[in-house]
């Protein structure tokens, strides 16, 4: 039975992935690898020895505290990789899809496209990170630019400059489109509101978690921005935070919402990132294919500390169901078996907050008062997870090799 799901996700994924437009986004997230990867390093540099909550800070007593001015230059250059991510998918983008369809001179639309992308997510410091990039509303955007460019140079049928006016009319109408789309749409107001959501008790039941653990995955494949709560932090929260206090000032007493986002989704189902991605890391390594045991190599270190966008757009993983499927199958039975054994009292919740940054398949055992039986029911869910994963990511490396 198992066998014929996977069957069935192959052939779905098959049949989305040899669309045109669809190869043209996998093409450009792959070329945007190399830039991606020194965003990401330089990124978790920064995390670990030069802000001022870096982990080295937190460890080590006589850590020395990086001047301002090194900080401030380090994360300048953090955000402007962030932009070149973003703009090196988009001309990629906009460059193979048009060339599918037969139009050679893309200079124009992809000025264009680059201008309107850079309005619609970078005005106003409204720029988004790695860890939060929206992929569906950039490529959505593009892919609609594209279209009416293609539907534009058929209806005219002008052989003459692409810089003529009658194309630079449709340069000026894209751009304004996208300029009037920022006004109208506030990026930070839906993560906050998202974010309020996840704060309700509604998140501390089970069919709360269960819900969590459907749309996590599934919003980030689709290239949905996640907020902080769903991709690394849950601590804030007031269920975690009664916890601790509950057990602080009656350590034997029952806690008041042992099962919540902390506990459960961000304890277990977030190793290397959402949907237990280091897992799916350590099988790359041993791929048969050499692109994706390269790519194992390259990702290794931010899988280790939750940071899963060089698998996401080197896989890739954006709106495939070769990776959709067996994520909600490991985030739903990690949360399954987690929620068992925390309601059984096999195992004490996660209670205590952890240092920032640090790898959160540490979390189970340094955050709760039983760390042996945490972290064996950890390894356990580890061990899931690489059985889910493992004939999904077969298939695909296979075609890989096929293809080659």
């Amino acid at each position: 039975m198992f066998n014929r799901l996977v069957n069935t996700v192959q052939n779905l994924d098959e049949a989305l992935c040899h669309r045109p437009f669809l190869q043209a986004i996998s093409v450009a997230m792959q070329q945007s690898v190399p830039i991606l990867a020194i965003d990401i390093y330089c990124r978790l540099f920064f995390k670990l020895a030069i802000s001022p909550d870096a982990l080295f800070t937190t460890l080590f007593n006589q850590y020395p505290i990086t001047p301002d001015i090194i900080s401030d230059r380090l994360m300048f250059i953090i955000q402007n990789l962030d932009i070149a991510v973003t703009m090196i998918f988009v001309i990629g983008l906009t460059y193979h899809y048009l060339n599918q369809k037969g139009i050679k001179n893309t200079t124009l639309p992809i000025i264009t496209n680059f201008i309107a992308i850079y309005m619609l997510l970078f005005a106003k410091n409204q720029s988004p990170t790695n860890t939060a990039t929206h992929y569906l509303l950039l490529t959505l955007f593009t892919f609609l630019s594209c279209y009416t460019y293609y539907w534009y140079y058929r209806r005219l049928k002008i052989t003459a400059s692409p810089f003529s006016l009658k194309y630079l009319l449709w340069s000026i109408t894209i751009i304004s489109a996208s300029i009037l789309l920022h006004i109208g749409l506030h990026l930070s107001s839906i993560t906050t509101i998202i974010s309020n959501l996840l704060s309700k008790n509604f998140f501390t039941t089970f069919s709360g978690l269960l819900l969590v653990s459907i749309l996590s995955p599934l919003l980030f494949i689709i290239g949905f921005s996640l907020p902080s709560e769903l991709s690394s932090n849950q601590a804030s929260f007031n269920a975690m935070i009664s916890n601790l206090d509950k057990f602080l000032t009656h350590s034997l007493a029952p806690l008041p919402f042992p099962e919540n986002l902390y506990s459960i989704y961000g304890s277990f189902t977030l190793f290397g990132g959402v949907g237990n991605t280091l897992t799916l890391n350590i099988l790359l390594l041993f791929a048969v294919s050499k692109r994706y045991k390269r790519l194992g190599i390259l990702s290794w270190i931010p899988s280790l500390f939750d940071n899963n966008y060089l698998l996401y757009a080197g896989l890739p993983m954006f709106l495939r169901p070769l990776m959709l499927v067996p994520m909600i199958l490991v985030n739903i039975t990690s949360m399954l078996i987690s929620y068992i054994a925390i309601a059984g009292h096999i195992v004490q919740p996660a209670v205590f907050i952890t240092p920032n940054n640090l790898p959160n398949i540490l979390l189970p055992s340094l955050a709760s008062a039983t760390p042996i039986r945490s972290t064996i029911l950890a390894i356990l869910i580890f061990s899931v997870s690489l059985l889910i994963y493992r004939p999904f990511l077969e298939r695909l490396t296979t075609e890989v090799t096929h293809e080659k």
